[in-house]
Order: structure tokens, then C-alpha cells, then sequence
């Protein structure tokens, strides 16, 4: 995980429309770019550890963020030169000269997440992540009472069952080599 690479994704997420992001809708927009990513090319962009929780996958290091939990003086004074919350709504506080920990196809992955699922409502988001093979695993144990599951990254890859799934425009054989390359089969 690197902080200042989250940092700039949610700068990328929140500077994209006007819109007002709350802490759902980042959370699940990061889970969206980040599912992208992995399919795509390997890796995720945040780098960061998934749990399935009531409300769908969190990536961890995210929500500590998105709720200014800071582990060092450093990270604190990094995170809110650039990111301020008023009310239950994100903003920036000062922009970058340049993103230069978003590489080009971060960008990409974050402007699909944008485009596919940012006009939608916060609730509707977590709907949607409901439906994906990686959180939909732990659905049954988080109904009985389970507060939270580590998420396998590994399950990025696998297949939904949505109709007209955005992540379509993935091809299979795209998502099949990047699995293996995760898996290190290369």
C-alpha cells in the first residue's frame, strides 16, 4: 500500500464532476477501479487489503483513511493537505501539480469506475458490489452475523453473472492471462 497513490486516487475520483462523494461512494468507486485494474493488468492500483463487510468489499487502507485514522504524524499531514471532509462529504483541500502515482492505466481503471458507476446513488453502488463473485462468497456468513472477511484477491478475476456487466469489455482471454500472471504462472 502506498498512501500517496490512494491519496491521488480518491483526488482523481473526487476532482472527476461535481458530484459529492461520501465515504460509500469512494469506497465502492476505488472497489470498482480496482477490480478493473486486477482484471486488466495484475494488480490493483491501491495495492490495498479487501474485506467483505455488511456493505460490500472495503478496501482497508482506504477507509482508514477515509476516516482520517492515520498511523504516523507524516500520513496525517500528507492526507489532510489534500482531502477534507465536511459533514459526510469529501473534498479537496489543495491540488497536485501532477498525479505522478497514478500511472496511465490507474487513470484508465478509475475513469471506468467513473463512467460505469459514479452517476449512481450511494446505495445503488453498494447493491452493485453485491453482485460480484468476490463479495457475494461471504454473503451467507455476513447474514448470520460475521462482521467482516478477508477478501481473496484471486477472486477478482472470476466471472459475474450480471447482465450487460461493464466489465464485459474485458475479453475473457485479457482477464485469463492476467489471473495467471497475478498467480505468478508466468
Amino acid at each position: 500500500m502506498n498512501i500517496k497513490t490512494i491519496i491521488q486516487a480518491l483526488y482523481y475520483l473526487i476532482n472527476s464532476n461535481d458530484k459529492k462523494y461520501d465515504k460509500l461512494s469512494l469506497l465502492k468507486l476505488i472497489f470498482f477501479a480496482d477490480r478493473y485494474h486486477m482484471r486488466k493488468y495484475a494488480r490493483s492500483i491501491t495495492d490495498d487489503t479487501y474485506y467483505a463487510m455488511q456493505y460490500g468489499p472495503v478496501a482497508s487502507n482506504v477507509k482508514n483513511i477515509l476516516d482520517f485514522d492515520f498511523l504516523s504524524e507524516d500520513e496525517k499531514n500528507y492526507i489532510e493537505k489534500y482531502l477534507s471532509k465536511d459533514g459526510n462529504y469529501y473534498s479537496i483541500t489543495n491540488h497536485f501539480e501532477s498525479l505522478e502515482m497514478l500511472s496511465t492505466t490507474d487513470k484508465e481503471a478509475l475513469d471506468f469506475a467513473i463512467e460505469n458507476f459514479a452517476h449512481n446513488k450511494t446505495f445503488d453502488l453498494l447493491d452493485m458490489t453485491h453482485n460480484y463473485p468476490e463479495w457475494k462468497r461471504f454473503e451467507k456468513s455476513l447474514e448470520d452475523g460475521l462482521k467482516r472477511e478477508k477478501m481473496n484477491m484471486e477472486d477478482f478475476f472470476l466471472p459475474s453473472m450480471i447482465e450487460n456487466d461493464p466489465y464485459s469489455v474485458i475479453s475473457a482471454e485479457v482477464v485469463d492471462m492476467s489471473r495467471d500472471f497475478y498467480m505468478g504462472r508466468f
